[in-house]
């Protein structure tokens, strides 16, 4: 069940179904990369971090219009569904999850866990290496905050596993 609240900063992550890797190409994350650009003008979300994966997505924003989830969510998995045309016999998307994030530190480390995935499931080789990874926010993040910042972030996320 989802939880649609106004004014509220959304942690999300989506999965293909059967965590089948269709994402794997830069071609395909392409597409989905194209899908978050317009949604973040369409829905006027200024802050925007995410992270493409072979198999899944995360994004974290604010949203004003808690109603409006489901509609990002349509246009994200739907018109991707429907562009890549796979004919499938099921969905290519599993359901999607979301958690409202706090004002406490909850935000950096959901942020930091954001920009890491790359690295955590292996795309790239490095932390430094984040940088040339287009299909996430690291640079975003980089920028605003200095890149030492960024990577001290990730570096205060508990629980990635990464090795």
């Amino acid at each position: 069940m989802h939880l649609y609240l106004n004014n509220s900063y959304y942690f999300i992550t989506c999965r293909t179904k059967d965590q089948k890797n269709y994402f794997s190409s830069n071609k395909m994350k392409s597409l989905l990369l194209d899908k978050f650009y317009i949604i973040k003008g369409k829905y006027n979300l200024n802050e925007f971090i995410f992270a493409i994966l072979n198999n899944h997505y995360h994004f974290y924003t604010f949203i004003k219009n808690g109603a409006d989830l489901p509609k990002i969510m349509q246009l994200i998995n739907g018109k991707i569904s429907k562009e890549l045309n796979l004919n499938l016999d099921y969905r290519l998307w599993d359901v999607y999850y979301d958690r409202i994030v706090g004002n406490d530190k909850t935000p950096d480390k959901v942020i930091g866990y954001i920009i890491a995935n790359p690295y955590k499931h292996r795309l790239v080789k490095s932390l430094e290496a984040l940088k040339d990874y287009k299909y996430c926010s690291f640079n975003e993040v980089a920028e605003k905050l200095g890149y030492e910042a960024a990577i001290e972030m990730i570096s205060n996320v508990e629980n990635l596993n990464w090795e």
